[in-house]
């Protein structure tokens, strides 16, 4: 990981998840990099999208995660009514009530909007505490309601 005195909070953010989240998440069965992850599944779009805050600068970023299953032919379905969508939903928009992504905050304990912070002068040791919270509550609480969410498919 790259010195936290030399980075900017986006670059350590990038190095996060590149070093630290996306193997993690390859090994939970995920394909993808960046902002979006997928989990293949044949009946539905499964996905992670990392949303970053508006407010982010060079010395401060926070970002938290969308969870999305999108039963594929009720998508099919809408996008052959709206035909501006995309092939693949964003797991990170809302498309109306069918279709809107869950924020894993409201997965955790505290049931409440959930971000992680990065700051351009935190230690490295942060960093990897957040990522490892970051894949913790993927594996702990949004598996789960996904599988959940896959029962009903």
């Amino acid at each position: 990981m790259a010195d936290p005195h030399a980075a900017t909070a986006q670059e350590l953010y990038r190095t996060m998840m590149r070093d630290r989240v996306a193997p993690r998440l390859r090994e939970l069965g995920w394909k993808g990099s960046g902002q979006r992850f997928e989990l293949p599944d044949p009946r539905a779009w499964v996905q992670l999208g990392f949303q970053s805050s508006r407010s982010n600068s060079a010395s401060s970023l926070k970002f938290t995660i969308n969870i999305s299953v999108i039963d594929r032919q009720a998508w099919g379905a809408h996008q052959a009514e709206h035909p501006g969508l995309p092939a693949q939903p964003n797991p990170s928009t809302h498309y109306g009530p069918q279709f809107s992504p869950v924020r894993i905050g409201h997965l955790l304990a505290a049931r409440q909007d959930t971000w992680w912070h990065i700051s351009a002068a935190q230690p490295v040791d942060r960093v990897i505490r957040a990522a490892n919270g970051v894949v913790a509550s993927i594996s702990d609480y949004a598996m789960p309601e996904i599988r959940h969410r896959l029962g009903h498919v």
